[in-house]
């Protein structure tokens, strides 16, 4: 199984959903590496809220290893197996909700307490592979 998201590979016709490529629940385990949040998690955890530019830090460099993690992971793929554009910017976006959503520090950065975190995190769980799957179905078919 690759370790990013499997867009489909081809269409039906142009008024057709995209066949192929990955579900949802399969999706929903790909946005974020888990090699990231190895990373991410504990650090936080012994960093803690001060010095806050450490944490910023943290967060920042966990964003660019998910991403540069992910590319490089689709990079090792087949051309037409390769995650589409639009999943970078997700996996960006998942990452922050589980950073916030893990990490009670970064959370608290942007002013939530743990019951919104985890709102948070639950609404990304759902809504960003449904994102990504409206964002495929919106593509059209080169051609």
């Amino acid at each position: 199984m690759p370790r990013t998201v499997v867009p489909p590979v081809r269409f039906r016709s142009p008024n057709a959903g995209p066949t192929g490529g990955d579900g949802l629940p399969e999706r929903l385990v790909k946005y974020v590496p888990a090699e990231t949040l190895a990373f991410f998690v504990p650090l936080a955890a012994v960093v803690g809220p001060e010095p806050r530019a450490l944490l910023i830090t943290l967060v920042a460099v966990g964003l660019a290893g998910t991403i540069g993690y992910l590319w490089l992971a689709g990079q090792k793929l087949p051309a037409d197996e390769r995650p589409l554009p639009h999943f970078y910017v997700l996996a960006a976006v998942a990452y922050l909700c589980w950073a916030v959503g893990t990490s009670a520090h970064a959370a608290a950065l942007i002013g939530l307490d743990q019951v919104a975190a985890g709102v948070v995190l639950t609404m990304a769980v759902f809504l960003v592979p449904l994102a990504d799957e409206l964002l495929v179905r919106l593509r059209r078919p080169a051609g």
